[in-house]
């Protein structure tokens, strides 16, 4: 298991999925807790995860945190060896940190701090982050705890899902007569929640300059808006429906509250192209939207002690570690596939009850 514990040794691993996690006010400034998990083989604790919000520290970093709970029962402290692993979308350990020997008294938290370490540059991470650990929006990290002193019997492992509620919408903004459009002439378009119809932003074109700039900002259409995230892609359709993105963000709707450019440009650059871009003299803008509606739901979806379930076993499959018998020989994506395919095979195997 980890390296700084005897791998034989009975502990307990709880794996925490975060659905449409980039969507999450987490990212943004506000905490974000996994459900609570009590642990029967140490002293029936009770404890939580929780990521820390980027806001409290350096944009390029990733923080995770334990917690033992303020309601746990148990003894006054109890002394915890733990890992924490970032895992990527196919259950591959992409970073890791630990602590050891920490005691836990009520409401006692520790960070994970260290996971862009073993990528260099903290840009490398944060691509790695984007593109193999959250590539659909779902963060999967996992966190394993043994104890200091005394043996447990069985293994626990726990499975804890939180679910981000994301709302998208898209539609067409037809610019008609479009070539007669004057400096000083504005626009204005509201885009609504498809739940209650409730104005949630407006798009704003507006025609300034000598030379005739077109420019397309967004702003909050409340200025008491809730803290929630929001992100806008904004393309130019041409006359065959094809769409060419021009400008895109990803706010919290309370940053709005001044307008924010999404796409500059003159009205001579659509002239030149106007057989492309204007059919009947109507310029059409689509936008693709997505706003989160906050926690949805958050559950422990199952506990087991001594026996793993087919979904938990496959998740924790990366601790064997297989696949690095070929890392140091051919470091490429072979060694990845070859986990993949055994994780496969385990779990046909389970399925046939082999």
């Amino acid at each position: 298991m980890a390296s700084n514990n005897n791998p034989e040794r009975k502990g307990f691993t709880i794996t925490w999925i975060i659905e449409n996690y980039k969507h999450s006010n987490q990212t943004w400034g506000y905490d974000l807790q996994s459900p609570p998990f009590i642990v029967d083989t140490m002293e029936k604790t009770k404890w939580c995860l929780f990521v820390i919000p980027r806001y409290y520290h350096r944009e390029d970093d990733f923080v995770l945190g334990l917690e033992r709970m303020s309601d746990c029962k148990g003894p006054p402290s109890i002394k915890i060896n733990c890992e924490c692993e970032l895992l990527t979308a196919d259950g591959w350990v992409a970073g890791q940190d630990n602590v050891t020997k920490q005691e836990f008294t009520k409401k006692r938290y520790v960070y994970f701090r260290s996971f862009n370490l073993k990528y260099g540059r903290s840009d490398e991470f944060e691509q790695l982050l984007l593109t193999n650990i959250i590539p659909n929006g779902k963060l999967t990290v996992r966190c394993k705890m043994w104890k200091c002193s005394g043996e447990i019997n069985n293994d626990g492992y726990c499975t804890a899902r939180t679910h981000i509620g994301v709302e998208k919408k898209s539609s067409i903004w037809s610019i008609r007569n479009f070539s007669t459009l004057e400096k000083g002439n504005e626009l204005t378009y509201r885009i609504n929640s498809p739940l209650n119809y409730k104005s949630i932003v407006t798009l704003k074109f507006s025609v300034s300059g000598a030379d005739e700039t077109l420019q397309v900002s967004i702003i909050s259409s409340d200025t008491e808006v809730e803290s929630r995230t929001f992100s806008i892609k904004l393309s130019i359709l041409d006359i065959n429906g094809e769409a060419v993105t021009c400008g895109e963000t990803d706010v919290l709707l309370e940053h709005l509250l001044e307008p924010v450019c999404l796409l500059t440009f003159t009205k001579k650059d659509i002239m030149r192209k106007k057989s492309q871009y204007l059919r009947d003299d109507v310029l059409s803008l689509l936008y693709e939207c997505n706003f989160s509606t906050g926690l949805v739901y958050e559950e422990i979806e199952n506990t087991n002690y001594g026996w793993i379930p087919l979904k938990t076993t496959i998740a924790c499959l990366p601790d064997l570690k297989l696949a690095e018998c070929t890392a140091t020989t051919n470091p490429s994506a072979p060694s990845k596939r070859i986990q993949v395919h055994f994780k496969k095979d385990i779990e046909l195997m389970m399925h046939e009850k082999f």
